[in-house]
């Protein structure tokens, strides 16, 4: 068993100390790419928002399994349906000449066919190849009525930054917040000043720390998901987490490399 690496929350940083919210659960898969939820939030949402796909979308299958009614739109510029048949080709092609494996060429192929069903045959599921800025994201709100639901997932490899003043913006308009936190370490107030922002509309319900990435200079993980819920419909207990992860939701980013151990520090009135 690979041992974890622990970590003091410094004091400065204690704005990142999750509340404990009883109701949350895990959904999507259980490695990277699968969140810590609540259900109840995706039941009441009408659209799911989701910046960044990757080759991973274990997420929203599973939100579109729980909320059969919502529309999903994400948005991601580099994959494709062509990008999936190209690389599969390409698996081919190398288990011919013996430097793949037949498991890897049929992994390849199911996930162009999952793709396929997903994102192409499902009418009420909608991949966009935008990159999403600023812009972008304004033109995507817009789409939707003011009084649509909105749950947002982000993941976008550090372009998160750009898009946080416009979340803060539109902060009435979601229903939940998935957020990749990418190269924290350079950009700490920008981080306490959206959560401040934020505070009076969401709860801080969960900060799942990725062992793909190293600490950063303030000795706090450098990439990180936090799931905001609304408040104060979310129904939370007296206090905050001591230490994350949470045993039986919490799954590492890389199974074999020391996942993150992370202890919060006690407040003093």
């Amino acid at each position: 068993m690979i041992s974890k690496l622990e970590i003091t929350c410094p004091e400065d940083l204690g704005f990142l100390r999750p509340m404990i919210v009883e109701e949350v659960c895990r959904v999507g898969n259980r490695s990277d790419g699968g969140y810590v939820m609540s259900r109840k939030e995706i039941e009441k949402s009408e659209v799911l928002l989701s910046l960044g796909l990757g080759e991973n979308w274990s997420f929203e299958k599973a939100f579109s399994e729980i909320n059969e009614k919502a529309l999903i739109d994400i948005y991601d510029h580099t994959v494709s349906l062509h990008f999936f048949a190209i690389k599969l080709v390409k698996g081919i092609v190398k288990c011919i000449l013996f430097k793949e494996s037949f498991s890897n060429v049929l992994a390849r192929g199911n996930r162009l066919k999952d793709y396929f069903m997903f994102w192409v045959i499902n009418s009420k599921n909608k991949h966009h190849r935008i990159r999403i800025g600023e812009a972008s994201l304004s033109t995507a709100l817009s789409r939707y009525a003011n009084s649509d639901l909105i749950g947002l997932k982000v993941d976008i490899e550090g372009s998160e930054w750009e898009i946080l003043n416009l979340i803060v913006r539109n902060k009435d308009r979601f229903q939940f917040l998935l957020i990749e936190i990418h190269d924290f370490d350079k950009h700490v107030d920008q981080l306490r000043d959206f959560l401040r922002e934020l505070s009076g509309n969401f709860v801080l319900a969960h900060l799942h720390a990725n062992n793909f990435e190293t600490l950063g200079s303030n000795g706090f993980p450098k990439v990180f998901e936090i799931t905001l819920l609304r408040s104060p419909e979310t129904p939370t207990s007296a206090g905050y987490r001591s230490e994350l992860p949470i045993p039986g939701l919490d799954v590492p980013n890389a199974k074999n490399r020391p996942d993150f151990l992370i202890k919060f520090q006690e407040v003093l009135p």
